[in-house]
């Protein structure tokens, strides 16, 4: 009997002292990295052109080789060839990656009011998973064959953001 009570005894003791709750850890980590920032020097500048003859032409301005190529051969003044494409600089932690976006901020008009499209903005770089230090920035320019003769002035906005 004595053997009873005491293996009741011990079963007994031995629940009251199970373990209800553990504890875990862990570490905890944080870096503080570099800000993203960019500078621009350049402009898109489509330089000097005349209309096409009739319907629209469009003028592009290539960033992956540094060219200009015009959609009807009678728009261009060889003699006023010089164009332009801005260069932006990205200051970011060595070893992120960041995406670029590139949007028409204000389209090109001249002071008469009279418009132009400029659309299909264009990098050298791809659009996500970039390392690279600097890029340029090229587009397309659509000029009616009405198009009002004047200096128009736009603005491109570019965005780079960490991923």
């Amino acid at each position: 009997m004595k053997k009873i009570i005491l293996i009741a005894l011990l079963a007994v003791t031995g629940n009251s002292f199970a373990q209800t709750s553990v504890d875990g850890t862990a570490d905890v980590n944080a870096e503080i990295v570099k800000p993203i920032s960019i500078t621009s020097s350049g402009k898109l500048d489509f330089g000097s052109f005349t209309t096409p003859e009739t319907g629209s032409g469009i003028v592009t301005i290539n960033p992956a080789d540094d060219s200009r190529n015009f959609s009807a051969t009678d728009m261009e003044i060889t003699s006023l060839s010089t164009f332009g494409l801005p260069v932006f600089t990205v200051s970011k932690d060595a070893d992120a990656t960041y995406g670029v976006t590139v949007a028409v901020t204000d389209a090109p008009e001249e002071t008469g009011g009279s418009t132009m499209t400029l659309d299909q903005l264009t990098t050298n770089i791809n659009a996500s998973g970039n390392t690279a230090s600097s890029f340029k920035v090229g587009g397309r320019l659509t000029v009616p064959s009405t198009q009002a003769v004047g200096i128009y002035t736009g603005k491109v906005t570019v965005t780079v953001s960490y991923e």
